[in-house]
């Protein structure tokens, strides 16, 4: 289906620079920054590592936003795009979504215009449209530990030649912490303590897996000290769920914690060989259906037909999931062909 071609506005980098003076952390910009980036590596940038005005102070029309341009509770898209409109009583904004940005919106009519509305709550200003600004950022929160004035200049002026040529690329957790004043991790992964086997110890590592990923930090649990399926536990008389669940049940933190914009938590769940819920733990893991029916017809182990059984049951993807995965395919296929 063809689509209207969108005029693209242009950010007033006058008026950005206003806004930019009520928040010390961010470098205005200057006549010399030109580092932008393309496709999804311009959209991570701007969405993930940026500076925002996340109170809106500044927000107004023929602003330069990020936002959120389908709501889907599995499948969430983001975009760029510029306000037209705003309906402070509504808590609302109509929005020019830029054009290469379009064929992940559902309605007809806003894929032939481009313009939607959207709740003022998935909507962010960014502050740093250049990686320039981040890269300044960046530098004047590193050398900030020194001490001497001198030193600090000397250390930011290295730093940031080293940013701004692309030599060194910090983490991602540096880029978007590093100089903005926020109490977040400069870490982007954390191998956790073996996770103790009781009720407590399985809620002393929840927490602090919810903590370090509120804070930007990836995860990894290794669940093997976790007694296995049906053990006994005999102060409550009962038996154990087992291993399995509970490491599922820490997993599903990662889509709770959101680390600003799209970012979700990120995991990574580990059970060992020789732990008696290894079988159920894979099988847990597998995700092509044609190796758990290839396990179901030929495997003579019960556990493991069972488990494969019980992991094959699916719902169906939606007319929604299913135009999401076809956009992604069409997105590749533009960017391969560009």
């Amino acid at each position: 289906m063809a689509t209207a071609v969108i005029e693209k506005p242009k950010i007033d980098i006058n008026r950005l620079n206003d806004a930019i003076r009520l928040f010390p952390q961010v470098h205005p910009i200057t006549e010399d920054m030109h580092i932008t980036f393309k496709g999804v590596s311009r959209l991570v940038m701007l969405d993930r590592y940026s500076f925002k005005d996340i109170e809106k102070v500044t927000l107004t029309k023929g602003d330069f936003v990020v936002l959120t341009i389908k709501e889907d509770p599995k499948f969430p898209a983001r975009g760029l795009g510029y306000i037209l409109d705003i309906d402070w009583v509504q808590k609302t904004a109509t929005v020019q979504v830029e054009e290469e940005y379009l064929n992940s919106l559902d309605e007809e009519e806003e894929r032939k215009t481009g313009i939607i509305v959207r709740s003022l709550d998935v909507i962010e200003k960014p502050l740093e449209i250049f990686y320039e600004q981040i890269a300044k950022r960046n530098a004047t929160g590193l050398a900030a530990v020194e001490t001497d004035e001198e030193k600090r200049k000397e250390w930011f002026e290295k730093f940031y030649e080293e940013l701004v040529s692309l030599n060194f690329v910090p983490a991602g957790r540096v880029l978007y912490g590093a100089g903005s004043g926020k109490e977040v991790t400069y870490f982007n992964c954390y191998v956790m303590p073996f996770v103790q086997d009781s009720r407590e110890g399985i809620s002393e590592h929840r927490k602090q897996v919810m903590e370090i990923m509120s804070r930007g930090g990836g995860v990894g649990t290794n669940g093997s000290t976790l007694r296995p399926r049906n053990t006994l536990a005999r102060g409550v008389n009962g038996k154990s769920s087992g291993s399995v669940s509970w490491l599922d049940d820490i997993a599903k933190l990662t889509h709770l914690v959101e680390q600003g914009g799209s970012r979700r938590g990120a995991q990574m769940i580990m059970l060992a060989s020789w732990h008696p819920d290894i079988i159920e733990f894979i099988i847990s893991k597998m995700q092509n259906p044609r190796i758990l029916r290839f396990l179901i017809e030929t495997s003579n182990d019960e556990q493991i037909q069972r488990l494969a059984k019980e992991k094959l049951k699916f719902t169906p993807l939606t007319e929604k999931e299913r135009n999401y995965l076809m956009n992604l395919l069409n997105v590749g296929k533009s960017v391969s062909s560009s």
